[in-house]
């Protein structure tokens, strides 16, 4: 029983057959060759079943894997060997070896596309480019080129890749081409029409030359890293009747573990809820960065607080919706759009900037905002002090005192400016309010969390960015007693204290 596998001219003398009559007409076998130069490709998904020299068994060949132009050209020498009746016509194919995989239908020959109840018999071609020529089979009467285009890498066999061709590759030409899907998800093995004239009695292929413009290739998975490139990219810069591999590919991003649905859409659920994109009318300027201000036309909008990794999430499924993601006045189609960010070898996500135009992702807490470098309309990056999150354990008691506050001072300030003098310093925030409070009030079970600018804060005389030594006293009033803790605030995204006092046993 023959095995299903891509048929080239290594095989084709095994697992193909000619076919007596055409599909429709009882077909006998896998290749059938017409008069008029027409071929058909007559796959197991429309003809189970062929005999292929020993009795009836499995067609091999399939839609899936399909034939090179190389094995229909080799089979189609065998049979004029033999067949005195297929002699009687211009023969169809014609082998070109340079570039790779370059083959000609002569004559007028070509592959039949409205009569297969399969689908475009040149849908079923791997690993080659042609053209089709009129019937003089002069080189100048090309009807057709088609230009077969291959992925060198990795991409799921339920992934959808898609392409368009145009003159460039600016943000604004990609949103507002037309973008067709492959015939096949999964790894591209398929052959693109680049030019047409139908002054040579073809009147179905069109009027254009796209030879010297650029195809784009990508494909999207949510769940994924996207792929894309280009015909340039690839090293093609003139798309002729031969194959060429192109490098794309997909991989897990295994940072996003979310399901689409709770993402994107009617069933999204928080804090995506609370996430939009906006292209603004003009651009707005942010601030707070350890360089420069920066102006940002794109704003992810993050009112629930989500955190980078969420919000890049929300991108990641931005990047695969067909339709509008712009929540302004202009309209911008997700799937034909940009790649929003990237991660760097650290894991940290960089927003791109493309057509001057870069984006912001608001709402987020001083410890995300260090997860993220941000690309500005002018392509700088920028990117935020270094703020350490302190995250302050205080017990189970002392939330249930209404008098029982907590004060975070520095140990040993400069000049004098120590803890437990009548000049100690009260350590202030992120924000520049001091590290103090009612406990019940700032309270969220049993911590405290409140955020500190490592990289900005020179209070007490000490420098900016160097580890420093403090003291958090946490203190009730009848119900909570004291509870007092040194510790050093280091240059880590969260650094936890637990300052939990016992009951108060002397009241």
């Amino acid at each position: 029983m023959a095995t299903p596998q891509l048929i080239d001219h290594t095989n084709f003398n095994t697992l193909l057959v000619q076919s007596s009559n055409p599909r429709g007409s009882s077909p006998d076998g896998n290749i059938y060759f017409g008069d008029n130069g027409l071929i058909q490709i007559i796959t197991a998904e429309e003809l189970a079943n062929v005999d292929l020299g020993s009795g009836a068994e499995a067609n091999p060949l399939t839609n899936d894997f399909g034939i090179t132009l190389r094995g229909l050209y080799s089979f189609e020498n065998q049979e004029r060997v033999s067949d005195e009746t297929l002699r009687t016509f211009l023969r169809a194919t014609k082998g070109t070896y340079y570039p790779a995989g370059a083959y000609e239908f002569i004559y007028d020959g070509k592959l039949d596309t409205a009569n297969s109840s399969t689908g475009d018999d040149r849908t079923k071609v791997r690993g080659s480019g042609w053209k089709e020529h009129a019937d003089s089979g002069s080189g100048s009467q090309v009807n057709r080129i088609y230009h077969g285009v291959r992925s060198l890498n990795p991409i799921e066999a339920t992934s959808q890749p898609y392409r368009t061709i145009t003159a460039d590759t600016l943000e604004a030409t990609l949103e507002a081409a037309t973008w067709t899907d492959f015939a096949r998800t999964g790894p591209i093995d398929e052959a693109v029409q680049v030019y047409g004239d139908t002054a040579f009695g073809d009147t179905g292929a069109g009027d254009f030359d796209y030879t010297t413009d650029i195809l784009t290739v990508r494909v999207r998975t949510f769940g994924n890293f996207p792929g894309e490139t280009t015909s340039i990219a690839s090293g093609i810069n003139e798309m002729q009747g031969f194959s060429g591999g192109y490098g794309i590919g997909e991989s897990d991003n295994t940072a996003n573990e979310e399901a689409l649905a709770d993402v994107w859409g009617g069933a999204a659920v928080s804090p995506f809820t609370g996430m939009t994109l906006e292209k603004l009318a003009s651009p707005q300027t942010e601030t707070g960065f350890n360089e420069a201000d920066g102006d940002f036309t794109w704003v992810l909008h993050n009112t629930l607080g989500g955190t980078a990794q969420q919000c890049a999430d929300y991108l990641d499924a931005a990047e695969v919706f067909d339709g509008d993601i712009d929540v302004g006045t202009g309209t911008y189609n997700g799937k034909q759009g940009r790649k929003w960010y990237t991660y760097n070898a650290a894991g940290r996500i960089i927003t791109n900037s493309i057509s001057g135009e870069g984006l912001f992702i608001e709402g987020l807490s001083a410890a995300e905002k260090q997860k993220v470098i941000f690309a500005d309309d002018a392509g700088d990056t920028k990117t935020y002090p270094f703020v350490s999150s302190l995250e302050i354990n205080v017990g189970a008691v002392a939330p249930t005192d209404p008098d029982a506050w907590w004060h975070v001072y520095y140990e040993d300030g400069a000049g004098g400016l120590d803890f437990d003098t009548a000049n100690a310093v009260t350590v202030n925030d992120a924000s520049g309010n001091p590290m103090k409070g009612n406990v019940q009030a700032d309270v969220s079970g049993v911590k405290i969390n409140t955020d500190y600018d490592y990289d900005g804060n020179t209070q007490a005389g000490l420098p900016a960015g160097v580890d420093k030594d403090m003291v958090v006293i946490v203190e009730g009033n009848g119900v909570a007693g004291q509870a007092i803790t040194y510790f050093t605030m280091t240059r880590d995204t969260i650094v936890p204290v637990t300052c939990a006092p016992a009951a108060e046993t002397n009241a």
